[in-house]
């Protein structure tokens, strides 16, 4: 159907409008439109990796979710070298409920699982297998809390077949066993 012509038919040809009476974009608003969307991406981007880098620093995994796992020090590897004397030579006694956590100081893999399968497989409870602080261990160390708990250690040494007990309350807390596993324990990965 065709309209009639009226007065909004004729414009003026000095108005040069095109579609919706925009303008044509320069070069400059095009470009600009990039780079807002560049730097917006870039910010969120800075902003994910400076919080991630935040999480990963104050974050620390361990074996157990309940306990801490205890780390030991280099102040007891150098009490490692100089037991602490006994009147009396303490007897190796088995003691199922004391808690006993693996750890790798050597740096092989697998090195922790296997001493905690031997372990497990002599009835003692092994609750935690982790790395210990540094793979730098050259023996293993069976360390306790005390004295009393002295003849435990010395059981998990002969379940071994290597190692030295000693004791160090800085290493381990009361009622707890803690093995470090050195380089003379690579003989459990065959």
């Amino acid at each position: 159907m065709k309209y009639p012509k009226d007065r909004f038919d004729d414009f003026p040809s000095s108005l040069n409008r095109r579609g919706a009476h925009r303008a044509p974009r320069t070069r400059l608003s095009k470009i600009g439109s990039w780079l807002i969307a560049l730097a917006s991406v870039v910010l969120l981007v800075g902003i994910g990796v400076g919080v991630m880098w935040m999480i990963d620093r104050q974050v620390q995994f361990s074996g157990s979710m309940g306990d801490p796992t205890p780390t030991p020090t280099e102040t007891a590897q150098e009490s490692s070298e100089t037991p602490t004397p006994t009147p009396e030579a303490p007897v190796a006694t088995f003691d199922a409920q004391i808690a006993v956590s693996v750890l790798n100081g050597a740096g092989l893999g697998g090195l922790a699982t296997a001493g905690s399968g031997v372990l497990e497989g002599e009835g003692w409870n092994v609750q935690v297998i982790d790395d210990a602080d540094h793979s730098n261990y050259e023996s293993t160390t069976v360390a306790v809390n005390s004295e009393a708990d002295l003849g435990a250690a010395l059981a998990v040494v002969e379940a071994l077949g290597f190692g030295e007990a000693i004791v160090d309350p800085a290493q381990a807390s009361p009622g707890e066993l803690i093995v470090i596993l050195g380089a003379d324990a690579a003989g459990l990965l065959n």
